[in-house]
């Protein structure tokens, strides 16, 4: 496409005459740019103009411009720029540019004359430039950053504050420019206080706070409550309490959580800088859980004249807490609610960590007794599990096994020594109070200060029993009554292994051989 530069003689709105008829295509034109600005001839001009053969010659760009826009147009030196301001005339007639490089390029720029080619308007005196560093060029960073005021504190936190900076040289200060908003001097805020938990159900806890004692100087605006089962908060889990017009104190319901597991919660407060620092609930940590199932395998068997023992199993499930107690109660109704009193009708609460039988005592056998057990735990009693039998009268009974039964072989030929121990555990194997592993004494009969495992009557004999078979159904063997506690059994084959059982007898009858059959080879 060919162009053709027009010279514009006058301006009207929107309305340009040019200096000679335009040989273009009439119509809007689609774009029109200036080149040059001023009146007159270009080639005449003191505007600054780049170089053109016919436009801005050499001769042009000489006269014309200013310093700024002549420095500017060496690039790619100049890249940014220069500020340029000028003093003068002096009374020696002399002119003064001061000239500051933009660039971020240190001292490197070095201004020199290429061609001083000064004239005066008369002729009659010379005129020459000279160029003088005033000040080394240095490379700033962007004119911005942050300070800590006042550095040694003081200020009110939660007070706005207005800010303004003014930036300042040799010469003074600048106006100062003024912060859009005030603040307010801003920590995060402390720790909620009164931090509780408590257990809602077997899947469910709840926390209960009250609002930091410092909110920070700022609003407290939600809490977050974390939960974890481990005491560092590895694989934590958390929930926002973002309603908070009703006022302290807060409170969170856990759900979902396991039956039995111990749970760790805190809870911290945010403001508009972030969280505060956590605090840990009261207790620490709790486990979700309810009340135990009821003991299982409830036994109501009858100790002596005037005594009854209950046994009992564990119950199915402890309900996600540490059973701690069992109840056993009694009475001589089936609905538990006669008008009796202690001894005929009561409760008592045993340690579970020790106990898995108890053992009534002062009781009359002229009366029916009903008795059942409840298993206790933190969320408090269980139901409760009657026994089997459902009801029982004391009464006298045969005494228990015997125990701690030995035998040694004896001093002289065809003899073994025998002793042992009056009985523990009553007849019917339930031991009066502890457990099986681990049992307590009975209680004694009124006014006796010997255990109650007689049955009630005194033990007058013992009868030992030896045979040469296991199962006590050989030849070889036979029976011996004794009123001690220990016996030699005689007239035995030398060297022949004996099995040994004893049982202890009162009035009522006998009561059951020891479990235990020792074996012992004769002399």
């Amino acid at each position: 496409e060919n162009f053709k530069n027009y010279i514009v003689a006058t301006v009207s709105g929107s309305l340009a005459t040019l200096t000679e008829p335009f040989e273009g295509i009439g119509g809007i034109q689609n774009h029109t740019f200036r080149y040059y600005g001023g009146r007159g001839n270009p080639t005449y001009s003191r505007i600054h103009c780049s170089y053109d053969s016919i436009l801005c010659s050499d001769e042009v760009i000489k006269r014309s411009g200013s310093m700024q826009a002549k420095l500017e147009e060496l690039k790619p030196t100049v890249k940014v720029g220069v500020l340029v301001d000028r003093d003068g005339p002096s009374l020696l007639n002399e002119f003064t540019w001061r000239v500051t490089f933009l660039d971020q390029a240190g001292s490197d720029y070095k201004v020199n004359v290429l061609d001083s080619s000064l004239a005066t308007d008369d002729g009659h005196f010379s005129a020459s430039v000279l160029t003088t560093l005033v000040i080394d060029g240095e490379a700033y960073s962007k004119c911005s950053g942050s300070m800590i005021i006042p550095s040694n504190g003081g200020l009110v936190k939660g007070l706005q504050y207005h800010g303004r900076v003014s930036a300042i040289n040799s010469i003074g200060y600048s106006s100062p420019a003024t912060a859009n908003n005030p603040q307010a001097p801003i920590i995060v805020p402390g720790p909620p206080t009164a931090v509780t938990l408590d257990v809602v159900s077997s899947t469910e806890l709840r926390v209960m706070f009250s609002s930091p004692v410092d909110n920070g100087g700022d609003a407290v605006t939600h809490y977050l409550v974390e939960w974890s089962t481990s005491m560092s908060f590895e694989n934590v889990q958390s929930s926002s309490i973002d309603f908070l017009e009703g006022g302290s104190p807060f409170f969170k319901i856990i759900q979902g959580l396991v039956m039995g597991e111990h749970y760790f919660v805190r809870v911290k407060a945010w403001n508009s800088e972030g969280y505060g620092i956590p605090q840990s609930s009261t207790p620490v940590s709790l486990n979700p859980h309810q009340t135990p199932d009821p003991p299982l395998y409830v036994r109501l068997e009858v100790t002596s004249d005037s005594m009854l023992t209950v046994g009992w199993n564990s119950p199915m499930s402890d309900g996600g807490d540490t059973i701690t107690l069992y109840r056993v109660e009694w009475d001589t109704l089936a609905t538990f609610s006669s008008g009796n009193s202690l001894p005929h009708k009561g409760y008592v609460d045993v340690d579970a960590s020790v106990h898995s039988s108890y053992t009534v005592n002062l009781l009359s056998s002229k009366k029916v007794y009903f008795t059942r057990v409840f298993a206790l735990n933190g969320a408090g009693l269980g139901p409760s599990q009657v026994s089997s039998p459902l009801y029982a009268s004391p009464a006298k009974q045969v005494p228990g096994k015997v125990r701690s039964l030995t035998a040694t072989p004896g001093t002289l030929h065809g003899t073994v020594d025998v002793q042992w121990q009056l009985p523990f555990i009553p007849h019917h194997d339930v031991p009066c109070a502890g457990t099986y592993e681990v049992p307590k004494e009975c209680p004694t009969l009124y006014g006796s200060d010997t255990p109650c495992t007689d049955g009630g009557e005194e033990i007058y004999e013992f009868e030992v029993e030896f045979n040469e078979r296991d199962d006590f159904l050989g030849s070889d063997g036979g029976r011996k009554i004794v009123t001690a506690s220990l016996t030699s059994l005689e007239h035995l084959t030398s060297g022949r292994p004996y099995y040994i059982r004893v049982l202890a007898r009162n009035s009522i009858g006998s009561g059951h051989f020891t479990s235990q059959h020792l074996s012992v080879v004769a002399p």
